[in-house]
């Protein structure tokens, strides 16, 4: 796997985390 293949699932997966937290925070809010 390429270091810009690994960038881009790395950035992925972080914004894939942060829209979760956002969202469970709107709902637990």
């Amino acid at each position: 796997m390429s270091k810009a293949t690994k960038v881009v699932l790395a950035t992925v997966l972080l914004s894939a985390v942060f829209s979760v937290g956002i969202i469970f925070s709107y709902v637990f809010a």
